[in-house]
Order: C-alpha cells, then sequence, then structure tokens
C-alpha cells in the first residue's frame, strides 16, 4: 500500500472515530435539566434575542441543536427556544430516569434562597422561586438531611445547599395532593385565586413565566403551574385548551353571569369571513365581573363599564380549564401525570 493510502485509510478511520463519538456524544445529551432558578429561553442565540419564555429550575428539556454556547432546547409547555449552555445540566436517559425517579422538594415560597449552610447568615448556592425543583439530600442511611429549620437540597448541578423547610413541599406528594384537589373544583377555584394574588405588583415582561416577571399568558401558566397544572405557553394556545364559556348576550354585550373563578378570559381579535380569531391576551376571572392579568403590573379590573377600573377592551372568548384537567383532548395536563416530571408506567 502507498503511503498516500495508508494515510487517506487512517484519516478515513479517524474520521468515522470522531462522527461515533459526536454521535455518542449528541445521544448523551438528548435531554437536560434547568439549573438557573428562572432560565431566559430566547428566540435566537443571542444576548439580544427577543426572550419568548422561562425555564425553571428543575425542569426537564429537551436538546435539539447546540452553537457557541447556546442550545436550543423544547420545554414541556412545550416551547423551542435558545438558552446558554450553563443553566442546563446534560443527562442522558439512564441518567434522566434516576433523575426523575429520585425524590425531590418544590419550591413553594414566592421568593427565597438556597443556602451553603443551614442558616440564612451563611453564603448564599442560589436564589430559589416559586415552581423551582430540587432533588432531596440524603444522609449515609437514605434518610432526608433535615438540620435546625432546613432541609438539604442537591440542585440539577450536584451542588448542596439548605432551604427553610417552610419555603419546600415534597414534589411527589404535593403534585399528588393538587391534582386530587382538582377534582374539587370550588376549592381548586379558591386555590388559583389565592396564588394568583401572590403576583399582585409583578412586573410585565414579555416571555416572563415565573413569579419575577410575567407577561399575560405566562402569568396563567403559571399560577395553574403552582396548583399542579400545565397550560400551554402562549395565550393562542390557551384559548384552544378546556371549554369553550358563551360570554356575550345576544346584543353582543359581554355577559359574566356563567363565568366562575378560574375561567380564563381572552382578547385579541374576533373571527371574521376572511381571518381567523386571534388571540394575543388573557386574564384570569375571579368573580363579580372582575379578573386578574398582566399588563404593564399584574393587577385586577372589572368587565363592567360602570367600574372605575373597568378594562376598555371588548374580550373575544373564555374557557373554563377546572373540570377538564388530564380529560382526553382537553390539552390540560397535570404535572403529575407529565413524563417531563415523574415516570410514568
Amino acid at each position: 500500500m502507498s503511503i498516500f493510502l495508508k494515510f487517506l485509510s487512517s484519516a478515513v478511520a479517524v474520521a468515522l472515530s470522531f462522527n461515533c463519538l459526536a454521535s455518542a456524544q449528541e445521544a448523551k445529551e438528548k435531554w437536560a435539566v434547568v439549573e438557573f432558578s428562572a432560565n431566559f429561553m430566547r428566540e435566537a442565540p443571542d444576548y439580544a434575542a427577543e426572550l419568548g419564555d422561562q425555564a425553571l429550575m428543575g425542569t426537564v428539556v429537551e436538546v435539539l441543536d447546540k452553537t457557541g454556547y447556546w442550545v436550543k432546547i423544547k420545554s414541556p409547555e412545550p416551547y423551542t427556544a435558545w438558552v446558554n449552555e450553563s443553566g442546563l445540566v446534560p443527562m442522558g436517559e439512564k441518567e434522566l430516569g434516576s433523575y426523575l425517579a429520585a425524590p425531590k422538594y418544590i419550591c413553594t415560597a414566592s421568593v427565597t434562597n438556597i443556602y451553603e449552610e443551614p442558616s440564612t447568615d451563611s453564603r448564599i448556592v442560589s436564589d430559589f422561586v416559586l415552581g423551582d425543583i430540587v432533588r432531596v439530600m440524603l444522609g449515609a442511611k437514605g434518610q432526608a438531611v433535615a438540620k435546625k429549620r432546613f432541609v438539604g437540597v442537591v440542585l440539577p448541578s450536584g451542588k448542596t445547599g439548605y432551604v427553610l423547610a417552610q419555603d419546600v413541599a415534597e414534589f411527589s406528594k404535593w403534585a399528588k395532593e393538587k391534582k386530587n384537589k382538582s377534582l374539587s373544583e370550588n376549592d381548586f377555584r379558591k386555590d388559583i385565586l389565592t396564588t394568583g394574588y401572590r403576583f399582585l405588583g409583578v412586573p410585565y415582561m414579555w416571555g416572563g413565566t415565573s413569579i419575577k416577571n410575567v407577561d399575560c399568558s405566562g402569568f396563567s401558566r403559571s399560577v395553574y403551574f403552582a396548583n399542579g397544572v400545565l397550560l400551554p405557553r402562549n395565550a393562542s394556545q390557551q384559548a384552544k385548551v378546556g371549554e369553550d364559556v358563551g360570554i356575550f348576550k345576544s346584543n353582543g354585550d359581554v355577559d359574566w353571569s356563567e363565568l366562575l373563578p378560574g375561567d380564563l378570559l381572552f382578547w385579541g381579535k374576533a373571527a371574521t369571513d376572511s381571518t381567523k380569531e386571534r388571540a394575543t391576551h388573557v386574564g384570569i376571572y375571579i368573580g363579580k365581573g372582575k379578573f386578574i392579568h398582566s399588563a404593564q403590573v399584574v393587577h385586577i379590573n372589572s368587565l363592567d363599564s360602570s367600574a372605575p377600573d373597568f378594562y376598555n377592551r371588548k374580550p373575544i372568548r373564555a374557557r373554563r380549564v377546572v373540570g377538564h384537567i388530564d380529560e382526553a383532548g382537553s390539552g390540560i395536563v397535570s404535572i403529575a401525570r407529565s413524563p417531563f416530571y415523574f415516570p410514568q408506567d
């Protein structure tokens, strides 16, 4: 064999080896878990790109692509966008299975911190916000670590720390309780409103989907998420889930008499003979003609034209989520039934 052919043969072997390694690496990194408390998801791999969504700590995402230090992911909503690689922990199938099966805590406080030691005077490991998920730190005998008023936690990256026990709940127990609570519709509606009021005053931010900042559909999604229910990301998608509720009188005026607390109200462009309906804004009905939504900040407005807080835009639709969770074809899934959060049979 000539020196050239030997060189060519070696080069091909090296190339194939690199391709195999790359394929193995791609398979290994098919999944990832969010490390930041609220990871910004951008529409392009650039810090100047539009913010489209936020993914909370502990959320499992699918890895689709990578360029430089930017990773394209698909979140459970589903929503596809780009995040910085430092906010993700790559996982293969085996690692993902172990992660999903591991005992976890979910943050139930609006905003708190994870500390290096079981003391609020110690250094902060990370901020920790409503809906964030971390693994339970286990002791030598497999027991959950608890010290003083704190419990030990493990971040997706493996970093450890402590959070106030009052600020978390056991994730699996919490998810089951929320799913069961949703069957008691009146109580569940009250919980939706209680959670919504916790967001009052939170500033509007396009793409915001956490208690740090929210846009309109990010608000409704976050409120339902904090009660164990997954809604789609955008208003146009949320307007297609659940059950339609009639909100108009024969003369076209808004009639809120059939609305119930927790129903979703939508604004935008109504359908015409030549165009489809387009929902661009969403709020949560709270009763007595009033609703709560994110517009500049999260606040309350009225559907009553005689009220001082009248919202002078006519809604185009209302949808009922409560009573349709995990219902076939409803488009509404409980966290307990989502494979992104728990192993499913």
